[in-house]
């Protein structure tokens, strides 16, 4: 392995001091270096989260605080009491850290860390580690000596620890406090655990729920994401939000809409009722106001209840490119300046975009070998931008003012738990039944597919069989189309008259369901004589609130309930969007169901689109 030969004149040719800092005096400086047996993109997820880095090399815990747009940091270091501004963070994924910190109160003035990623050719990397401190006087000079000269051995052992986890592909475990429940708490706990088996929960994932909160730490149970933790235990999502929902409403959790932001993903803020939720959004850090309504500015959260046990998360540093890995480069390009940089973005789409403004031109990275370079100018072009993997860009910053150049993912956070995830899970519907969203809240839930059923003739039943006989059909009715329902992962978002409007997130779960429904209601089934027409469509929909339950609103609805008139009894009619679905493709040559395609007209535009008829029956 090649070891690190960068000298620190090498160094600041690529990293130089801002000329503002240089005016505050003469740093000290620490520059080491070390070889790591892992590659940059292997550990980078480890290094990058300095909260962890920095527990490790054995620094004390800080406070953080939002200002009118800045961050500000407090400390207890040596004695002294710090206090200083958190410039925003520069970094480049897999490649560095620029970490600038301006003190107002302690023993320095400026603090400039810098990590530094070097790939060797045997796919192991070099670490250098950069600290420029200025301190705040002659005597404070030599304590700066001193807390360098610690510094340089406790930062070298920290990451060979964290390049062991790496090869072992473990989780960094920090050895913390001993976790101790009260007793009123320890008594709740095993009452909620005896519940939740009642509840028919499986015992196993009970008991791993109650572990999970006996014995996690602090820091990994602030927000608790149930896509990841899904995906960490090995259980299906929707085993697990129905043990996490059920827990909720016996006390062991509490669950949060958060507000966040598009930029950083940040929580912005945080409510504990739908209703609570507002119509803006406002970013001070990114300096921009959202709209809160959207769909992937609301994430659910689950929380310890604090009954059962108080988290105390407690910081270390910021730790902004663990914090914002969608964001792979951000970097502060000086007025009248340029900057070419070597990016590891593999293929994929990206977003580039310049601090504080809400505009952005999308980059597509293909898989076409070869080095590329494209130029990024501050102001953005008409034209999106393609290049191959790993290209080199050229920041220019041709205004007046620094700008900070970001390229982030221009993909949706996948392990955030949106609304609809559990607007489309009947069991929360079920449960929490007081949910509901304010009256001028209109909230964008995405693609849906919505399913209409429709009793056929029920006039007709009603005068024949009578009223009280009729009742009772419907009411078995309404219980068999909620179980078809529930069984295809659906949820029912409300009843109208003796009809049904059901959602699902798949079209298939949903023809699945329909499917089944018109096998019972067939017309010869001794146990019911009534007969069903059932209706599929699939696009965006709004979750509105109307007689305070959480309804879905939208063309996606309406044009469900109209295409009602294609269909007969036994039969099933649904658009070219559930048509053209693979998985439904698929599911109707497996069962052999012939579809005859129709027109429809959509008497509101005399459009004109093709409708879908199966007949089951």
């Amino acid at each position: 392995m090649a070891t690190p030969t960068m000298t620190l004149a090498q160094f600041l040719t690529q990293y130089p001091w801002p000329a503002e800092l240089k005016k505050a005096g003469k740093p000290l400086e620490g520059f080491w270096s070390c070889q790591l047996e892992s590659s940059a993109e292997k550990i980078w997820p480890y290094v990058s989260n300095t909260n962890v880095l920095n527990q490790l090399v054995g620094l004390g815990e800080m406070k953080l605080t939002e200002q009118n747009g800045k961050v500000y940091g407090t400390a207890k270091t040596v004695g002294f009491d710090m206090v200083w501004e958190e410039k925003p963070w520069e970094w480049e994924y897999g490649k560095a850290m620029v970490i600038d910190r301006r003190y107002t109160k302690g023993f320095l003035k400026v603090n400039r860390t810098i990590y530094v990623l070097e790939p060797t050719a045997d796919n192991k990397c070099n670490f250098y580690v950069y600290l420029g401190l200025i301190p705040r006087g002659p005597l404070t000079r030599l304590l700066t000596k001193v807390v360098l000269n610690e510094l340089k051995g406790k930062f070298l052992k920290a990451l060979k620890a964290m390049d062991g986890y790496v090869q072992k592909q473990q989780k960094i475990i920090l050895s913390g406090k001993k976790i101790r429940l009260s007793p009123e708490a320890e008594v709740r706990m095993v009452e909620i655990q005896k519940e939740l088996v009642k509840r028919s929960i499986p015992a196993n994932m009970v008991q791993k729920m109650i572990q999970f909160v006996r014995t996690t730490p602090d820091e990994d149970l602030d927000r608790i994401r149930l896509k990841a933790l899904a995906r960490d235990w090995h259980v299906s999502l929707s085993g697990l939000l129905e043990a996490f929902l059920q827990a909720t409403r016996l006390g062991l959790f509490k669950l949060t809409w958060d507000v966040t932001c598009p930029h950083c993903r940040g929580v912005r803020e945080e409510v504990t009722h739908l209703a609570q939720l507002p119509k803006r959004g406002k970013c001070e850090v990114c300096n921009v106001d959202f709209d809160a309504t959207t769909f992937n500015a609301l994430e659910v959260i689950f929380h310890i209840h604090p009954s059962i046990r108080v988290v105390e998360k407690k910081i270390y540093c910021s730790a902004e490119p663990a914090m914002k890995t969608h964001i792979k480069l951000q970097k502060m390009i000086q007025p009248g300046t340029e900057l070419t940089v070597k990016t590891f973005l593999e293929p994929g789409r990206y977003r580039l975009r310049l601090a504080g403004t809400e505009v952005y031109n999308l980059l597509d990275v293909g898989e076409k070998e070869g080095q590329p370079e494209f130029l990024w100018i501050d102001e953005l072009s008409a034209k999106n931008i393609s290049s191959s993997y790993f290209p080199s860009v050229t920041l220019r910053n041709t205004s007046a003012e620094p700008r900070m150049f970001i390229i982030e993912d221009n993909e949706i956070d996948r392990d955030a738990l949106r609304p609809v995830d559990l607007f489309s899970f009947q069991n929360f519907r079920d449960l929490f039944t007081t949910e509901s969203l304010n009256s001028d809240v209109k909230l964008e839930i995405g693609v849906q597919t919505i399913l209409f059923t429709d009793l056929v003739g029920s006039t007709k039943f009603y005068e024949l069989e009578g009223d009280a006989a009729a009742f009772t059909a419907v009411r078995k009715h309404f219980q068999k189309t909620y179980e078809g329902v529930l069984k295809h992962g659906g949820a029912i978002v409300k009843t109208i008259g003796d009809a049904v409007m059901a959602s699902f997130s798949k079209p298939s779960d949903a023809l699945k369901a329909a499917i089944e429904m018109q096998e019972y209601f067939n017309g010869k089934n001794p146990d019911t004589s009534l007969r069903l027409r059932i209706t599929l469509h699939t696009g965006p929909c709004l979750a509105v609130n109307f007689n305070n339950n959480i309804d879905y609103f939208g063309s996606a609805v309406n044009l469900t309930a109209k295409i009602q008139s294609t269909a007969e009894a036994g039969q099933i009619s649904f658009t070219e969007a559930v048509f053209k679905d693979k998985e439904t493709e698929g599911m109707l040559q497996q069962r052999d169901l012939l579809c005859q395609e129709i027109d429809f007209e959509q008497k509101w535009s005399k459009k004109v689109i093709p409708v879908y008829r199966v007949d089951v029956s």
